[in-house]
């Protein structure tokens, strides 16, 4: 199984990492975790280039698209700042455009892991994380096979929700097997 993992914290060990790692270690095959915050990412020009041959952005995201479209499992980790994923994991999302507006690109089958993590302790921004199975990961025809919210995860790995939600990724991880 070849697995791509996309860490969209900026905060390098925070709980997005460490949820993601804790699945990445559980699985088998080939495995590639990104980091958001270190590449260098170009935001979508809509110039619809992409229409008829590749994207025009010079930059890592291509890299991470064209590699998404040849993974079997796609873990996307973001917190949720101020009700939303983080602006880094947004542009990857927008660089979907170029999947989506060529007919030789697809990511239709990949099966989606989603990680999100919340300082809010309660279940005020499930609709908007309910919201991405459908746009954009159903939109593109992959396939959201689980969803993991570390509530009330402020501090890095110092509570209750967080190993929670490590016991949440440690079933899915057995379930891959």
């Amino acid at each position: 199984m070849k697995t791509i993992a996309i860490v969209g914290s900026p905060r390098k060990e925070g709980n997005c990492d460490i949820l993601v790692n804790e699945l990445v270690e559980k699985l088998e095959g080939d495995k590639k975790i990104y980091y958001l915050d270190e590449l260098d990412m170009n935001y979508c020009e809509a110039c619809q280039k992409c229409q008829t041959g590749p994207c025009v952005q010079n930059d890592d995201l291509n890299k991470v698209v064209t590699e998404m479209m040849e993974a079997d499992l796609f873990i996307f980790s973001s917190p949720i700042y101020y009700g939303q994923m983080t602006a880094q994991a947004k542009t990857l999302i927008d660089r979907f455009y170029q999947v989506s507006q060529n007919p030789d690109k697809s990511l239709e089958g990949t099966k989606v892991v989603q990680i999100y993590t919340q300082a809010n302790p309660t279940e005020a921004f499930d609709g908007y994380i309910e919201s991405m199975k459908n746009m954009p990961f159903g939109y593109m025809g992959m396939e959201v096979i689980d969803t993991v919210v570390a509530r009330g995860a402020m501090g890095k790995g110092e509570n209750d929700q967080l190993a929670s939600a490590i016991e949440e990724i440690e079933k899915i991880g057995n379930d891959l097997l």
